[in-house]
């Protein structure tokens, strides 16, 4: 992939020298909560050279790396993505770098004959922000496990259909 320019910041794929970057977005996220680990396992599969199932694409402004979005593809499957997780710092959120960074995101797996992308999330307050970014980046509701993570905190499954391919069953379905 190529480094690709918005005018909010420049996409590209994380090397190395962002694995620091991306653990201190990853513990300020999320510090208060008990997910922590399970990027943490993702982003050890980026930086083990697992790309297939998880790689990242970080967003820089002035050298500085200001988001990043963990995603790969989903193992035993033809064609399906998942999102593992969005960071993006406050001030860069009020300039669409998470909707760039999803955008970056699904033309990499699009790239890699993808035809679907999937994110699961907990159904939580705290998850809120994401919830509302992945709604704007065309993400629907396609099912939810009741009491997932706990009692009262359902697992929400969302899904987007990668254009260019026909429509995936029940993407639709709200």
């Amino acid at each position: 992939m190529a480094p690709r320019l918005s005018s909010a910041a420049t996409y590209r794929p994380a090397v190395d020298g962002d694995r620091d970057v991306m653990r201190a977005f990853v513990a300020q996220d999320l510090a208060t909560t008990p997910y922590g680990v399970v990027v943490e396992y993702f982003l050890h599969l980026a930086s083990d050279g697992a790309a297939n199932e998880s790689r990242a694409i970080v967003a820089e402004r002035a050298g500085t790396v200001v988001g990043f979005v963990l995603f790969g593809e989903v193992a035993g499957t033809i064609g399906t993505g998942r999102v593992h997780f969005v960071s993006v710092t406050s001030s860069a959120r009020l300039d669409g770098v998470g909707t760039g960074l999803c955008e970056a995101a699904v033309a990499d797996l699009r790239s890699n004959d993808g035809r679907l992308v999937v994110a699961e999330v907990p159904d939580e307050p705290s998850f809120l922000p994401g919830r509302t970014l992945l709604d704007r980046c065309g993400f629907v509701e396609i099912g939810r496990v009741a009491d997932y993570f706990r009692d009262n905190t359902d697992l929400v499954v969302l899904a987007r259909t990668i254009p260019g391919d026909t429509p995936t069953a029940g993407v639709d379905r709200a």
